[in-house]
């Protein structure tokens, strides 16, 4: 008779929901109380004609036992102390052997203990205890004289013995296979879990980041030029006064402004509209880009893309697409530079992406300077996959390259 109830088998690790497990040991508590009873009642009902004082200690002692169960392991709570298992295997061992002593009819409890031993005990102590148990009902059948057990019986329980180990540790090898798949599924979910968070606020910090850069560059450009043409404004309402064509001159140089703020207005909206790479394969994607942005600006860009660039995990081609976007629309604002090379490498562990041109070069230290959030963003985005991204500019252009690993 097996308990369910192992020390070493706790609900929370069992592959089964915890109120079916609940109402499983409930079940081998019944049956283990009724078995103590049946015992008492048991011994008395079969002496029923000549009771004497050992009959009735005989069924005290099983009631004992029962009770004995039911404190300190049916009340004990789960998971059961040492403490309580230790008590009552002990307790009611001693107190099974005393009845034994006093009538041996009470054997057959041993294999009640025999069985709740392979629930309730951890698997270190399973062995030496039903071992003990084995030897102990032997001892009572064949009236405490060990000289008096046949070869053959010594073999049976032996055999025995040996079966209820085997066929306990063929049970135990199941169950601790089930439980670490399911702490192996639950560590999965969490994960899962953790990185859709990672996802969301990767998007978030992304929006922040961009909203960020917007305003920046609505401020450093926009801002600036309507200072600058309120200005002028005031400049050319007195100047109409005295000197009308100078003030006519001054009106073309504000058209130009103008003209020149629509263009930072319509490239800040554009890099607003601007969508992540989404369902689209990178490939195309980049290709697409580089005549966006060559018609736009009147430049010559020459694009190489590599022909497994659109086999690449969903978070790498993420950061090519935004690092080329970033490039690009960098390359468009302030390089001033007519040819641009744009070359993406698919190699056995890196990706590499090169983006080139012959513009006026990048400034000193441009990621710390103002006004250069893009440049970090990009360093961020490709340092969080574990990549490099190496910035070179001189009077005769700039480079940005970028170098991926990937599995």
């Amino acid at each position: 008779m097996t308990e369910p109830r192992s020390s070493h088998l706790a609900d929370s690790e069992l592959p089964m929901p915890a109120r079916y497990f609940e109402l499983y040991g409930r079940f081998w508590d019944v049956l283990s109380l009724l078995i103590f009873s049946l015992a008492a009642a048991s011994v008395l009902i079969a002496n029923a004609s000549q009771l004497t004082w050992r009959e009735w200690a005989v069924a005290g002692l099983s009631i004992a036992q029962g009770l004995l169960y039911f404190f300190c392991i049916t009340r004990g709570g789960w998971p059961i102390s040492r403490r309580n298992l230790a008590l009552y295997f002990v307790g009611g061992i001693c107190m099974w052997v005393l009845a034994c002593r006093l009538n041996p009819y009470a054997w057959w409890l041993g294999f009640a203990y025999f069985g709740q031993m392979f629930g309730l005990l951890p698997i270190q102590a399973v062995v030496p205890g039903t071992a003990l148990v084995t030897f102990l009902t032997t001892l009572i059948i064949f009236d405490w004289n060990i000289t008096q057990i046949p070869l053959g019986a010594a073999i049976g329980f032996s055999f025995q013995w040996l079966g209820g180990m085997a066929i306990f540790l063929f049970i135990y090898g199941i169950i601790r296979t089930s439980r670490e798949r399911a702490k192996l599924i639950t560590k999965l979910e969490a994960a899962q879990k953790e990185l859709e968070l990672a996802r969301q606020r990767d998007s978030e910090l992304a929006a922040l980041r961009e909203r960020e850069r917007l305003a920046r560059d609505l401020h450093d450009s926009l801002g600036h030029s309507l200072v600058a043409l309120s200005v002028q404004l005031e400049a050319i309402q007195r100047l109409y006064k005295v000197d009308p064509e100078k003030a006519s001159a001054q009106v073309d140089e504000l058209k130009n402004l103008t003209r020149a703020s629509m263009d930072d207005l319509r490239r800040s909206l554009a890099g607003l509209r601007a969508p992540g790479l989404g369902e689209r394969q990178l490939r195309e994607a980049l290709q697409s880009l580089s005549v966006d942005v060559a018609q736009r600006a009147h430049l010559a860009i020459t694009c190489h893309i590599h022909d497994d660039a659109n086999q690449l995990s969903p978070a790498h081609a993420e950061t090519i697409w935004r690092v080329a976007q970033e490039a690009l629309t960098n390359i468009e604002r302030h390089a001033a530079a007519r040819n641009v090379d744009v070359h993406l490498d698919i190699e056995s562990q890196y990706a590499t992406l090169a983006v080139k041109d012959d513009g006026r070069g990048l400034p000193p230290d441009a990621e710390n300077q103002p006004g250069h959030y893009g440049l970090r963003g990009m360093r961020e985005r490709v340092e969080g996959l574990g990549g490099t991204l190496t910035l070179t500019g001189n009077g005769s252009g700039s480079r940005v390259d970028v170098k991926l690993p990937i599995l």
